[in-house]
This record gives structure tokens, C-alpha cells and sequence, in this order.
């Protein structure tokens, strides 16, 4: 058996195992390098889960995830940009090419803005709702246009609807305010907020609009040059159901304040159309206007002022120049005083027909007064013409058109209104009168002599660029003789038109009319105009207190009657007759007593017609109106 060795510093020795265990004990716990590590990490991972996240925030932005989360949700609301960028959360949303579009079930609008940066409630978009504030904007448009948006099945009742709330908006440079028909272009200013809640609420306040410079265009023609305007404006307007849409009845509010270049009219003749018998040349001049508005209303301390150079005004063969104003104002309300008023001037007004010969008035005013209603919303308004007493108007530049019917020889004519009482507690109607002079004229071979006086009562008037309406006018004959076959001495009488208009181009006068007569001279001087009748048939036919009812037109080529029917006592006629040149051409059926007879009227030669009279009647046909 071997030795077992005592050397002290062997390992054998019991020694030996303290001398290992102090050589091995400088060596580091394995445990402690792993944990400095993973305190590295963390950093590093919330910056990669940083960085992972604004790269699917951006490309969310720009691939078009976040527009048809939102358009799902918004119904006929949409938002959407061509590229956005998002340096979250402590850097600001930038977009391009930005557009809001809404339509309901009247309207289509859409905002446009080049590029636009502001900050964004990114907990606001899991909640449905778009908060978006401090947004500063440049170069942005507008458009507005009829277009009923297309029919849908009814929503989800139980869906909550995205709401959209942009706050502290700042634009600069609106290019564009385009409302379909009427544009704005220039460099607009404006800064405000929106808050829309599809389907239950719009509301749009802007604080601050301002223009240094801008035109209005109607049509794409420009009708005026904005040298400046600062407004503030409000609207709120509640959803009112699928078929009616938003109520914009009471939502505007606001004050505008302005001062504007007015082009010439001449834009207007575009408008019109080359066919329009009606043209305007000139009035260009400036409108300044100061406007207040709450819930759609006019409020107290608005005003506009304007005037305007020479207007040029072409109506069928007549044409009136005169240079205008026009000044508006709302006033505090008053007892007994009105609540606004209107006057619309020109003033001296020169009016001529087609050789050039005319007549000039002084001044044509119309007035306005608005009085608010008593415990209703809206005003009455008390309307009042003033035309000053013209120069007396020669009558014979009426012959290319009326002398088929009448020549004129000699005769003027005055335009004018009544003066109102300065005791008359009511304006008095829109009354404009024309009075003649003794006028000679001719009709064929009958000499004639008359006075006429035309009521026209401008509450009723009518225009829709073709034809006048004169519905209301009394025409009154007086003084009226002839040295016809049947000599008419000192007749007068009255008619009314309750339906009359007159055509420009060409003139043509259509009435339907009724009058009561004092006597039948003038019927009896036309159906005896050619060849007299039997005196006993002529004494019978002067019927006292006629009534006479029927439709008349006057161009150039004479005068037409139709529907022609008088009634007086033991009295009756009926037919119809056209009159050019004295000439007298138609058919009569009349009825004295118990005797019936048929006239056949023909130039040269009139017929009667006492057997089996209403049978011939029958055939007569009225040809049509020219």
C-alpha cells in the first residue's frame, strides 16, 4: 500500500482545501452581468414601440385607414387630406390637400385647404369624435351648391353619430367663396370654429373675416370690386329630419361691414339673353353698408348707402336714363314710428322713343317703411311711389305702333303720382298716374277727339323679362267725339283691366276688360261705321247703362276684340271684331227686346242677319289672337 504523503502543502493535506477556496474567490457572480443588461433594454423597447407606433399612425394617415373608419361613421359628412404627417404626441398634425365635405338633402358644400397644421385628440378618434385645435391653415376654397343628396335606408337608431369639433381655426388666403351662382375671389382672412354633429347639429362661429381686396362675380361675370369687409358671423342649425335637412330658417347671425366698387350693369345683359327685350348699360358707382343680423332678422343699426352714374335702360322701342341711389336703415323700434326704411331715387330720369323724342321727370322715388308686426315675427310694409309731374310728353311717338288704331295728329301726355296729404295717416297705394290733353287723331276716315287717364296701380305690377303685368289699371275716356257715320258726342266711360300685360318685343298691349257705359255710342259708331244701318235698328241700339265685359289686343298691325259681350236693359250683345285703320271686320249677335239679329261686319259692306240669327252666329268663329 502506498505512503500517504505528509507534505503539508499537498493537497492531501487538510490545509490545502482553505489555500483553493482564497484563489477562486475573486470570480464574479454569474447572476449580476444578465441584470445591467435588461435595464438597457427597456429604453431601447419603448423607443422601438415609439417608433412602431408613429409609423402605423402615419401610414394610417396616408393610406386612407383613418378616412373610412370616419366615413363609416359619418354619414354624408366626410373628411379626408392627400398626405398627412404626425410626429405624436408632442408634435403637431401636418395635412395636405384637406377637404370637409357635407350634403344633405337640399345641399352639397365642400372646404378645401392647401395645407393646414394643428393639434389632434388621438383618444378623441376612439371615442368618435374628431377634436382638432389650434388649426392655422393656407390657401383654402369653398363651394356651395344645390344637390339633394340620393335616398338612403333609414340609419341605425342605436349608432352614435362621429361629431367633428375644429377649434381656433385660422385661414389665410380663402381664394374661393363659390355659392353656385355667386363667387368670391381674392385674399380672404378668417377665424373661427365648427362643431357638426351629423344629424343633429351644425354650428359654425367665425369671430374674424376679413378682405383687403376681392371681386364678386354672378354667372362667372364680375359685378363688383371689394376694396374691404370685416364681418363676424354665427350659424346654428339643428337637424330637423331626413327630408328637410338642417333648419337654416333662424340660423344666421352676425354683422358685415363693407364698402364696394359697383361695376356697370352691363353683365347683366348676359343674364338676360340676346333675345331679352330688356337691356342695361352703365350704372356702375360705390355701396357702402354696415348689416346686423340675429336669427336671419334685420337688427337695429344697419345700413347701406349707394349711388350710382347714369343707368341706361332699353325697352322695346322706349328707352330712360337716369343716374340712382339707394339708402336703406334699420332703426330702434319706436311706438308708432316705423321700424326701417327704403328709398330707391332717380333722379332726373329722361325717357325717349325710337326718333329719339321724349320726355324728361324730374325724379321717381319709390319708399319703403317697415313696421314690425305686433306679436308676430316678420314686418308690414308700407310701399309709396313718388313721381314727379313730367314734362308733357308728345303722343305722336306713339304712331309706328298705335297708328293702325289710333293716328295721333296732336296731344301730350303728363306722368305724375298724386301728393299725399301731409294729414293722411296711411301711404296711399302705388298709383301712377297719366293724363292727357285734348288729343286729335284719326281712325281711317273718322276724325277723333279724347282725353284718357291711366291708373296704374304698382302693387301689381309683374315682370319676368318678356312682358309687363299691369293687372289693376283703369283707363278713363272722357271728352270722346268723332264725325263718323254716327257722330259720337262728348261720351265717356271707365275701364277696368283685371288682367293686362304688355309685351316689349313687340309691343303688344292684351287686356281683358270690363266698364260700365253711360250710353252704346261707340258700339253703334263701329257697327255703323261702313254702312248705316236703319235709323229705327240705330235710335234702338243707344242703350243707356251698359255693361261690357271681353279681351282686347293692340300691336302694330290694329286692334282686336274677343269674347266681346255687353248687357244693359232689354239688351244684349255678343261677338268679336278686329279695327285697323277705321276698317272694321267681325260678327255681332244682339238681342233688343224680343228681336234677335246677326251683323256681319266687312269693310265697306256690313250685313244683317234677322233669320235664323244665332244658327249664323254659330259659324262665326273668332279667329285666334295674333
Amino acid at each position: 500500500m502506498p505512503r500517504r504523503s505528509t507534505n503539508p502543502s499537498g493537497p492531501g493535506h487538510p490545509r490545502y482545501a482553505p489555500a483553493l477556496s482564497m484563489t477562486v474567490s475573486p470570480t464574479l457572480d454569474a447572476s449580476n452581468a444578465p441584470r445591467g443588461k435588461r435595464w438597457w433594454r427597456l429604453p431601447l423597447w419603448l423607443l422601438v414601440a415609439v417608433v412602431m407606433l408613429e409609423v402605423l399612425i402615419n401610414v394610417a394617415l396616408n393610406v386612407g385607414v383613418v378616412q373610412a373608419i370616419m366615413r363609416r361613421g359619418t354619414d354624408r359628412t366626410q373628411l379626408s387630406w392627400q398626405r398627412a404627417w404626425w410626429l405624436w404626441p408632442v408634435g403637431r398634425l401636418h395635412l395636405k390637400g384637406f377637404t370637409l365635405t357635407n350634403q344633405d338633402t337640399q345641399r352639397w358644400w365642400k372646404v378645401e385647404v392647401d395645407a393646414l397644421t394643428a393639434g389632434v385628440s388621438l383618444t378623441g378618434l376612439l371615442r368618435k369624435r374628431v377634436d382638432v385645435y389650434g388649426i392655422d391653415g393656407r390657401g383654402a376654397t369653398f363651394r356651395m351648391e344645390p344637390s339633394p343628396a340620393p335616398e338612403e335606408g333609414p340609419s341605425d337608431p342605436n349608432s352614435r353619430p362621429w361629431v367633428i369639433h375644429l377649434r381656433d381655426v385660422t385661414i389665410h388666403e380663402v381664394r374661393e367663396l363659390d355659392f353656385s351662382r355667386v363667387r368670391f375671389a381674392g385674399a380672404l382672412d378668417v377665424k373661427g370654429e365648427l362643431n357638426l354633429q351629423s344629424r343633429e347639429r351644425i354650428q359654425v362661429d367665425l369671430p374674424s373675416v376679413r378682405v383687403a381686396e376681392g371681386f364678386l362675380e354672378v354667372d362667372g361675370k364680375r359685378v363688383a370690386r371689394l376694396e374691404a369687409l370685416s364681418a363676424r358671423a354665427r350659424l346654428d342649425a339643428p337637424f330637423q329630419g331626413e327630408q328637410d335637412g338642417y333648419d337654416l330658417s333662424k340660423a344666421i347671425g352676425g354683422q358685415a361691414q363693407a364698402k364696394v366698387d359697383l361695376l356697370p350693369l352691363d353683365w347683366v345683359n348676359d343674364l338676360l339673353g340676346a333675345s331679352a327685350p330688356v337691356s342695361l348699360r352703365g350704372g356702375g358707382g360705390r355701396l357702402e353698408l354696415d348689416v346686423r343680423m340675429e336669427r336671419n332678422m334685420l337688427e337695429p343699426g344697419s345700413r347701406l348707402e349707394a349711388s350710382g352714374t347714369q343707368l341706361d335702360l332699353r325697352a322695346g322701342p322706349m328707352r330712360a336714363r337716369a343716374p340712382w341711389s339707394l339708402k336703406a336703415s334699420m332703426d330702434e323700434q319706436r311706438p308708432g314710428q316705423p321700424a326701417g326704411q327704403l328709398s330707391l331715387a332717380f333722379a332726373p330720369v329722361k325717357v325717349s322713343g325710337p326718333k329719339g323724342n321724349g320726355v324728361e321727370v324730374p325724379e321717381v322715388a319709390l319708399s319703403v317703411l317697415a313696421r314690425r308686426r305686433e306679436g308676430q315675427p316678420g314686418f308690414d310694409l308700407e310701399p309709396e311711389l313718388r313721381v314727379a309731374k313730367s314734362r308733357p310728353l308728345d303722343l305722336r311717338l306713339l304712331n309706328p305702333w298705335l297708328e293702325q288704331t289710333l293716328a295721333v295728329d296732336s296731344g301730350h301726355v303728363t306722368v305724375r303720382t298724386e301728393e299725399r296729404s301731409p294729414k293722411a295717416k296711411k301711404r296711399n297705394s302705388l298709383e301712377l298716374r297719366m293724363d292727357t290733353d285734348l288729343v286729335s287723331g284719326r281712325m281711317g276716315n273718322n276724325k277723333v277727339l279724347l282725353r284718357a287717364e291711366v291708373e296704374v296701380d304698382a302693387r301689381h305690377l309683374s315682370w319676368d323679362m318678356k312682358e309687363l303685368g299691369l293687372a289693376g289699371t283703369t283707363l278713363r275716356l272722357s271728352n270722346v267725339s268723332s264725325n263718323g257715320p254716327v257722330p259720337i258726342r262728348a261720351w265717356s266711360g271707365t275701364f277696368s283691366l283685371p288682367r293686362a300685360s304688355l309685351t316689349l318685343s313687340p309691343t303688344v298691349l292684351s287686356a281683358r276688360f270690363s266698364s260700365q257705359l253711360t250710353d252704346t255710342q261707340p258700339l253703334v259708331a263701329l257697327i255703323t261705321a261702313s254702312k248705316r244701318l236703319p235709323s229705327f235698328l240705330t235710335s234702338l241700339l243707344n242703350i243707356p247703362k251698359v255693361e261690357v265685359t271681353g279681351q282686347v289686343q293692340i300691336d302694330e298691325r290694329g286692334l282686336q276684340v274677343r269674347e266681346l259681350k255687353a248687357k244693359g236693359d232689354g239688351f244684349s250683345l255678343e261677338g268679336h271684331l278686329d279695327l285697323v285703320q277705321g276698317n272694321i271686320t267681325g260678327a255681332l249677335l244682339t238681342t233688343l227686346g224680343a228681336v234677335t239679329g246677326g251683323i256681319e261686319l266687312r269693310p265697306g259692306n256690313n250685313g244683317l242677319h234677322l233669320v235664323n240669327a244665332k244658327q249664323w252666329f254659330a259659324g262665326q268663329q273668332a279667329p285666334p289672337f295674333r
